[in-house]
């Protein structure tokens, strides 16, 4: 099974991006969840005429960000979404992968019996990565005894205590996608890689055969572009969202896509009502002038999800300086914590420069999370998350020049984080999901040559 399958956008109880991504690359073009907020009783947001002054672009610094751990997790990811359906990849307990990647093989090991003769006697035994089927591509769960046996040779050989690998691997998302009986040459493709072909064998191949596939042009658009193209280029949001914002989302769009549908636009509407390449929900549809039961064109997805996310812009900053709590007669009820959006803003610089680093390092990276666990819950969890550090503290975290590894500091508090109702509907998949993301994007990028 995929370690982050298409998720529920409303909530995450279990369970990229610069400018200019595809500038320039046309069909060869290198997916993700636009979810709705998770409780309809939050009061309306409002923005206000400070909240919406725009933040002019200035050039980047010169040092480099902080982002080492950040770096670390997304390079695990990165290696998920390039490993092949016969591999298997260990991270360590700060999601960083471990070692070599590790081809499906058998291994010749010694066991012991008991002889004809009452005796113990040493014997060859054949481990193998588990049942294979006629095409070559396990059939099945991959064998406990396998991948006991090689978690303690990557052991062995990097240091790292077994108790802390973690295994990654893709066979059970291969096994779902060679049952699509509606897209023969993409299991034709698959069966091709197994024999020793140049077919499809990672989850790179799945969103490129769909995302950026020549015959699988976007209707209706005179360009003829392809689905990753257009939604890159034709998604829009409104201009109270700043434009380093928009630059940042525009980059991490297909990324998201990639990450939610993979760019498959046949996925039923699941038990959450997503359906979708971006797995729009029935109330984000209703909220955009449609009939929630109906299913929207590509082209009618993209321009919702443009409006949807320069929503969702306004309600994380607002949920980052109010929350929900529940009041002695049980009714939820909305209170003011301006301090948590004070203390974090204050971590980064002053300024248009340190605005910038703001919005790039950690609002944006916060709207992303919150297509996924919803603008309260990540609001509630960084009051919790503010409230659990001192300033100096957090401060650390931030490093001389801002970068990502305050937000995965955030996430990776989060996940824990069981203080309220929405504070437990954030899991591990919403601690994964802008990580990923931010994979795809990156493995995308290098594989089409993107610069």
């Amino acid at each position: 099974m995929s370690e982050l399958p298409p998720s529920n956008e409303k909530q995450s109880s279990s369970k990229m991006s610069r400018r200019g991504f595809l500038t320039g690359v046309g069909a060869n073009a290198v997916v993700g969840y636009l979810g709705y907020e998770a409780l309809k009783e939050a009061p309306p947001v409002e923005e206000t005429a400070e909240e919406v002054e725009q933040i002019p672009n200035i050039e980047t610094a010169e040092a480099l960000p902080a982002s080492e751990s950040f770096n670390k997790e997304k390079e695990g990811w990165q290696k998920w979404w390039a490993l092949h359906f016969n591999e298997l990849l260990f991270v360590d307990s700060e999601g960083a992968p471990v070692g070599e990647v590790i081809p499906f093989q058998d291994f010749i090991v010694d066991r012991q019996r008991t002889g004809a003769d009452g005796l113990p006697e040493v014997f060859k035994y054949r481990l193998g990565p588990g049942r294979m089927n006629d095409e070559g591509l396990l059939s099945d769960n991959i064998a406990g005894e396998w991948i006991r046996y090689v978690r303690a040779i990557q052991a062995r050989e990097t240091g790292v205590p077994t108790q802390e690998l973690q295994q990654r691997n893709v066979t059970e998302e291969f096994e779902s996608t060679l049952k699509r009986v509606d897209e023969p040459e993409l299991v034709e493709s698959i069966k091709d890689a197994a024999a020793g072909g140049n077919g499809i064998e990672s989850m790179v191949d799945i969103v490129q055969y769909y995302g950026m596939n020549p015959d699988k042009k976007v209707r209706g658009d005179s360009q003829e572009r392809t689905r990753a193209v257009y939604l890159q280029e034709e998604i829009t949001f409104h201009n109270k969202v700043p434009q380093v914002v928009q630059d940042e989302l525009r980059g991490y769009i297909v990324g998201l896509a990639a990450q939610e549908s993979r760019f498959n636009g046949g996925l039923p509407k699941n038990s959450a009502t997503a359906e979708g390449i971006l797995q729009l929900v029935d109330d984000v549809r209703e909220e955009n002038g449609f009939n929630p039961e109906q299913r929207l064109t590509f082209t009618q997805e993209v321009d919702v999800a443009g409006k949807h996310l320069s929503n969702v812009y306004t309600r994380v900053r607002h949920w980052m300086k109010n929350e929900l709590v529940e009041n002695q007669s049980g009714n939820l009820v909305k209170q003011e914590r301006m301090e948590t959006h004070t203390r974090l803003r204050e971590l980064f610089p002053s300024g248009e420069e340190g605005e910038q680093q703001w919005q790039k390092y950690f609002l944006t990276p916060c709207m992303v999370n919150a297509y996924n666990a919803g603008s309260w819950t990540v609001g509630a969890c960084l009051h919790e998350f503010v409230a659990a550090h001192s300033q100096d503290e957090l401060q650390e975290l931030v490093g001389e020049n801002p970068g990502y590894d305050l937000f995965r500091s955030f996430t990776h508090f989060a996940k824990s984080c069981e203080v309220s109702r929405f504070t437990r509907n954030y899991g591990d998949d919403a601690q994964a999901y802008f990580v990923s993301i931010a994979a795809a994007s990156e493995e995308l990028r290098t594989v089409q040559n993107i610069v």
